[in-house]
């Protein structure tokens, strides 16, 4: 997400990581363009407001330079500078004021449309086999064999999904799968979940690994590949 506005930023980044979307921000084209180089992104959320010629040059350089799904936003944006960015190359610009709802909704459907080779990172292969809790529950074994460490939290919800793998599980569910237990967790609340959920998905990325635990909108969340 690149804005220059630090509010607009980090609301939309916050909206991305509570719906299970990897997403950092930033404020310039130059730091935008040193993100994309040097990690994999699938899409770029971009807020032109009233650069004018500028952004849409911007918009054309990124649909040229990758298979990136482009969705511009902007405070103000008249329907001609809305067309002016989709003729650059933009897949699709969002009107004020925006929902972040929408936005998850777009940035979702443009990752499925993405070729399957571009959703994987450059360097990692297809997993096969499947995933497993070792160590009592306290370590996260991947198809490739990297192993990841949890805390007492995400252990707890990482069980409760891997045990109905395929289906998904209601914040409310998994809050009450933390009490039972008696994680150290004050709050079971849908928003301690999701940052229980965020956390977990960031420290697998770090270790270079795809959580398979998807977001389900409106519900909860399920994981995808035992």
């Amino acid at each position: 997400m690149m804005s220059p506005d630090e509010a607009v930023r980090s609301t939309a980044v916050s909206a991305l990581l509570q719906a299970g979307i990897s997403a950092r921000g930033c404020s310039t084209s130059l730091e935008l363009f040193g993100l994309l180089n040097s990690s994999h992104h699938d899409a770029v959320v971009l807020d032109v407001g009233a650069a004018g010629e500028i952004g849409y040059a911007l918009v054309a350089r990124l649909h040229s330079s990758a298979p990136l799904g482009i969705v511009v936003i902007g405070h103000g944006m008249s329907v001609d500078a809305r067309l002016r960015c989709l003729q650059s190359g933009a897949d699709a610009c969002l009107p004020d004021p925006q929902d972040p709802r929408e936005l998850v909704c777009l940035l979702l459907s443009l990752a499925r449309r993405l070729p399957t080779e571009v959703n994987l990172p450059p360097t990692e292969e297809p997993a096969v086999g499947k995933w497993e809790l070792r160590d009592q529950g306290w370590t996260l074994l991947a198809p490739s064999g990297t192993t990841l460490s949890l805390s007492a939290n995400e252990r707890l919800v990482v069980r409760a999904l891997l045990d109905v793998a395929g289906r998904a599980v209601g914040r409310e569910a998994l809050g009450n799968e933390l009490q039972v237990d008696g994680a150290a967790i004050r709050s079971s609340s849908a928003r301690s979940i999701d940052v229980i959920v965020s956390r977990l998905r960031r420290k697998a990325e770090q270790a270079g690994l795809i959580l398979p635990i998807r977001t389900v909108y409106g519900s909860g969340y399920l994981f995808t590949d035992r």
